[in-house]
């Protein structure tokens, strides 16, 4: 039954009923039938942070540079079309070791050699760090490069993402560049087309070290962080990032070419000394120790398709040379390195 207004007034309110005072002491709503003047908010920039017409004018500003780095790819390339199928292969291994350790994944040399060699891992090794390290292996050192299709080149099946419409853009607007610069350009490109994660991290760098050398005729990749990580260094305008770019390209390369000359001497000087020694175990041995940076009896066997004896006494005859060092120290799980 209802209440007659005047007790009403008398009784207390309820818990539940709208206090209008309270509601009075909004005072940062609008009166009902004020007008508030909307103020335009700033609109977002949307112009690409890669601007293409920016890294055309560094790429003219850094002329010198970019003639030094293409001199220094010019002569590994004629220097890898004469070489060996072991030290080009050695060369990818530890350019791929080195993009492991800048992307966070720290997979050393010798680690990533037996996984490749016998898909062997320890209890403290990352699987998929070791599987990422060993797909930039493969392909830093054969195949089609990412000009004839970066979805067959990365191996997904994600020919409808739109981030590949953007990298077709990038190359597009990229064309007329030197290729080291169109790869330089790729690699800034990358961090704002993907996720980051490690992997993404050295996809970007094996894509653009293989767009680098497009006109390579022996090098399939052009060596980025084998001297230093100075090339993959992010930030900064497009003039600072491609002469970081240049810089670390050359200093690359020119540790490529040493460590083949050193390759080169080593094995001369191994031939000359094994030259009396029977058997066709020490001459496959050597090419093994050229082609892995560190060599286990494992991996050696493998490579030479002799038995555990053999190779054992080979290797004791190679290290009574002088020619090969045993690195570890251990009666077991031994491992050998050349005597550069």
């Amino acid at each position: 039954m209802k209440r007659p207004h005047a007790d009403a007034e008398l009784t207390p309110p309820s818990p539940y009923d709208a206090d209008p005072e309270a509601e009075e002491d909004l005072w940062f709503l609008p009166e009902p039938d004020e007008e508030v003047a909307q103020a335009p908010l700033p609109r977002a920039d949307r112009r690409s942070l890669l601007r293409p017409a920016e890294w055309r004018a560094a790429e003219a500003a850094l002329a010198p540079d970019l003639a030094r780095a293409a001199y220094r790819f010019g002569a590994l390339d004629e220097r890898l079309r004469r070489a060996a199928e072991g030290p080009r292969s050695r060369l990818a291994l530890v350019e791929a070791a080195e993009f492991s350790w800048w992307a966070g994944d720290r997979v050393t040399p010798d680690r990533l050699a037996l996984w490749l060699a016998l898909r062997l891992d320890g209890v403290q090794d990352d699987s998929l760090a070791l599987a990422r390290a060993g797909w930039a292996v493969r392909r830093l050192t054969s195949g089609p490069g990412p000009q004839a299709g970066l979805a067959a080149f990365l191996g997904r099946q994600e020919a409808g993402q739109d981030w590949l419409a953007d990298w077709s853009e990038i190359e597009t607007a990229s064309l007329g560049m030197h290729p080291i610069t169109r790869a330089a350009l790729g690699f800034h490109a990358w961090g704002l087309l993907t996720a980051p994660a490690a992997s993404t991290r050295i996809e970007a760098a094996v894509v653009a070290s293989r767009l680098a050398a497009a006109e390579g005729r022996g090098a399939v990749f052009l060596p980025l962080a084998t001297g230093g990580s100075q090339a993959l260094r992010p930030g900064g305008p497009a003039e600072d990032r491609l002469a970081r770019w240049y810089a670390g390209a050359v200093q690359a390369a020119f540790a490529a070419l040493r460590l083949l000359d050193r390759l080169d001497d080593w094995q001369a000087r191994a031939a000359a000394a094994t030259a009396g020694l029977s058997g066709r175990t020490p001459p496959l041995l050597i090419a093994a120790l050229a082609h892995w940076p560190l060599l286990s009896a494992p991996v050696a066997e493998a490579e030479t398709k002799a038995s555990r004896a053999a190779v054992q006494r080979n290797l004791d005859r190679l290290t009574e040379l002088g020619l090969i060092r045993e690195v570890t120290g251990q009666g077991r799980f031994r491992l050998w390195s050349a005597a550069l």
